[in-house]
């Protein structure tokens, strides 16, 4: 069973965007805190040290109005995980991610969608140029003899 802490802390992962280089990089909790307490559709100011306490779990009961303008913040990202004061702070994990392919709980991992984002904005040549790197990578991963990682004995 998830708690509020590890429900954020998905949603800060999932809030997750491409820098200038192409790094996966979360929202910042200062950033998320100054974001939350400007925004003119409500009138929730919270501290960051509040919102680190909320993702730690030294705080565990905020406020009806904390959580929706946390959710307010969220919702105006580009999430993959459902954003709501009830899938913050239900008893059980949301159902999507336990209904996904394996390949799509794959994009779980932060490398996996760094790489995903900066596939998405190459062209179709040079996205097929990667698959076919990736099938060499794959085909000489499935090769390697078992126990072994290819490396050297040193």
């Amino acid at each position: 069973m998830a708690t509020l802490a590890e429900r954020l802390n998905a949603w800060f992962a999932d809030a997750a965007t491409a820098d200038a280089v192409g790094r996966l990089r979360e929202p910042s909790t200062a950033e998320v805190a100054q974001a939350i307490s400007e925004d003119p559709r409500h009138n929730v100011t919270i501290s960051r040290s509040y919102l680190t306490a909320l993702r730690n779990g030294s705080q565990t009961n905020p406020t009806v109005s904390v959580l929706s303008a946390i959710v307010t913040y969220f919702q105006g990202r580009d999430m993959t995980l459902p954003v709501s004061v009830s899938a913050l702070i239900d008893e059980e994990p949301p159902a999507r991610t336990s209904e996904l392919p394996e390949e799509w709980a794959a994009l779980a991992d932060r490398q996996v969608r760094s790489i995903a984002l900066r596939a998405g904005q190459f062209t179709p040549e040079l996205r097929d140029q990667l698959l076919s790197i990736m099938d060499v990578l794959d085909a000489s991963r499935k090769q390697q003899p078992s126990g072994r990682d290819g490396a050297p004995d040193s």
